[in-house]
């Protein structure tokens, strides 16, 4: 008893439960070179939650082929701080039996196992099982089960379970599925969504006792290293779970799987097996990898709400808002972030009667229309603030050293601020109207201007001044820069156009694709994604051939996007939901909503 007691505050507190039973052997976790049953090949560690007993597979033969002996469930337990011989469950050896796992009161023990359920059941697919540990050796098969495969049962504190399947209600593949606990056994199980589930497979799972912590094996994804099996990460959160991150460290040209973690809350077991070898159990230190997973989220998640009039701080490891900047009113996009600084402007008041509620805005403030804020980003303090009374309507803005740059929507300017004395120190004619979106060739020292009211792009060299206009289609409205060159977003026509910085020159233009497109962000596979408000979506464009080669539909009319700098997950500010959509670009589906603040538009990646 009071091992589950120290199992719940694992729970709550992993690090605390550790110092209390640190001095403890039976705590203390064993190398898995311990537990071999003679076979070729041991799998699926599991141990009971008072860490004196321990269970796995063991088998012969090869990897990836049949079995040359069935796969049975061996045993050992912790006698005087020694473990003992493994020997065989007394229910398995006769069929293939699999992927044990002890339920946190430690009563029962759950396996997959491909043996009939009763005379008439014919089918060799594996379904779940579980056995008394209490001494009555009872054998129960779960009425959850399905016609397809069932793989690799955890159950959690609630007493609920999570599997993977091939059933129906998931894709031709593995999917994760969750049945909370009733009365008279579980609930309908209910696939875990598309943070989780993709078009590949999903198998071989853990889960942590409080549900909010997952680890999964999963097959054939772009982002794997090895194509049967490598293993990935998602937390939940209030808002859903995470987009599925794969864990490096634990992955390698081999099939990874069945994470389990030891009682001590320290020490994570997983399986691998090379195609054609034969599977063995490895151990890796459990708080290590939350820190690898941690870091691998990014950096914070910086977003300017045009209505709130702020600029908040973002966790998307935990969808949680860290912190809050006021700025000048209705900031609408977020400089580069250069020497750990971010520039935002306030363009002032503007209708907006599709945002709800109107009365939580604050009302308008004069004193706060056109107005410069730059923001230290590592510690999220206020740099420096000025009013720019040279410029109407400022609408974006670059920062190139101890220059700043911002677009004055009303008066075809370009101006320059000196952002250590917030002054306004040179003006550069855009010669169009409607100047609008900045970035900047760093390369060419080229400064390129939107200007979407006269369809064309104003490319200005910082250093000498000289300008040039390039036409465009209707509408110029985003732009990016990605390896050297400006692609722009033609918002009226439809379109993407990409101009070369050196010579002016327009290389290639899409032609209509989406209805408005409004903002670019390239990825890791030579795509720039394109964020399409009309038509409520997402389109990915190859580089070199300028060929559409996806399209994610959205629920809501995207106004920005942000593509995570490792992942296949893109970061979507959607105004009408007052939220960030959170998009895995791989299943192609919205994963989860973070709430940040009244009509977010402009996104940027902080600091850690």
């Amino acid at each position: 008893m009071a091992a589950i007691n120290c199992l719940e505050s694992v729970i709550k507190s992993w690090s605390r439960c550790w110092l209390l039973v640190a001095a403890s052997s039976v705590w203390a976790a064993p190398d898995a070179g311990l537990f071999d049953s003679g076979r070729d090949n041991q799998a699926g560690l599991v141990f009971s939650p008072d860490g004196t007993s321990a269970y796995w597979v063991g088998w012969n033969g090869v990897w990836g082929r049949e079995a040359d002996s069935p796969r049975t469930i061996y045993t050992s337990t912790l006698v005087n701080d020694s473990w003992g011989q493994a020997t065989v469950m007394p229910f398995s050896g006769e069929y293939n039996d699999d992927d044990p796992f002890v339920s946190p009161d430690g009563r029962w023990l759950y396996f997959v196992s491909e043996r009939p359920a009763d005379e008439a059941d014919t089918a060799a697919d594996g379904d779940i099982w579980r056995f008394s540990l209490t001494g009555d050796d009872a054998l129960e098969h779960l009425d959850i089960n399905s016609a397809a495969a069932e793989y690799s049962p955890v159950i959690t504190s609630t007493g609920a379970i999570y599997f993977a399947s091939s059933r129906a209600g998931g894709s031709a593949q593995g999917d994760l599925f969750r049945a909370a606990a009733n009365a008279d056994g579980f609930d309908a199980p209910e696939p875990l969504g598309p943070a989780l589930n993709s078009p590949t497979g999903e198998w071989n799972l853990w889960v942590s006792a409080d549900e909010t912590e997952i680890l999964f094996e999963a097959s054939s994804r772009p982002s794997n290293i090895s194509e049967p099996g490598d293993l990935y990460y998602s937390r939940q959160t209030p808002a859903g779970w995470t987009a599925a991150l794969p864990v490096a460290s634990l992955n390698g040209d081999r099939s990874d799987l069945l994470p389990r973690l030891h009682p001590d809350g320290r020490t994570l077991y997983y399986t691998t097996a090379p195609i054609g070898g034969s599977a063995g159990i490895r151990s890796a230190d459990w708080r290590s990898i939350k820190t690898e997973i941690r870091s691998s989220f990014a950096a914070t998640l910086l977003v300017a709400n045009r209505s709130s009039h702020e600029v908040v701080f973002v966790d998307p490891f935990e969808a949680a808002i860290i912190d809050r900047i006021a700025t000048g009113e209705g900031p609408h996009l977020l400089s580069n972030v250069d020497q750990g600084r971010v520039a935002v402007t306030g363009f002032g008041e503007y209708p907006r009667p599709h945002i709800e509620p109107v009365n939580t805005r604050p009302p308008f403030d004069e004193a706060l229309n056109s107005r410069l804020t730059l923001i230290n980003v590592s510690d999220r303090t206020v740099l420096m603030e000025t009013r720019l009374e040279d410029c109407a309507r400022p609408h974006a803005s670059w920062i190139v050293g101890e220059r700043g740059f911002v677009t004055c929507q009303d008066e075809k300017v370009v101006t320059e601020v000196d952002l250590e004395t917030g002054k306004s120190v040179a003006r550069f004619p855009t010669q169009q109207n409607g100047t609008h979106v900045l970035s900047f060739e760093p390369r060419s020292r080229m400064l390129a201007a939107t200007n979407n009211e006269s369809a064309s792009l104003t490319l200005i060299n910082i250093d000498s001044g000289v300008s040039r206009i390039v036409k465009l289609a209707d509408g110029s409205e985003g732009i990016q820069e990605v390896a050297g060159l400006f692609w722009v977003a033609n918002a009226w026509d439809g379109s993407v156009t990409v101009v070369d910085p050196d010579s002016a020159d327009v290389l290639a233009n899409t032609g209509p694709l989406c209805s408005f497109p409004i903002a670019l962000s390239p990825d890791t596979r030579n795509q720039v994604w394109v964020a399409c408000f009309g038509s409520s979506e997402l389109v990915a464009i190859d580089q070199v051939s300028y060929a559409v080669k996806r399209r994610v539909r959205l629920s809501g009319q995207p106004l920005n996007l942000l593509l995570h700098p490792e992942r296949d997950i893109a970061y979507v500010s959607i105004p009408r939901d007052n939220a960030v959509a959170e998009v895995d670009l791989y299943s192609g589906k919205v994963v989860r909503q973070i709430r940040t603040g009244i009509e977010p538009d402009g996104l940027r990646w902080g600091g850690q």
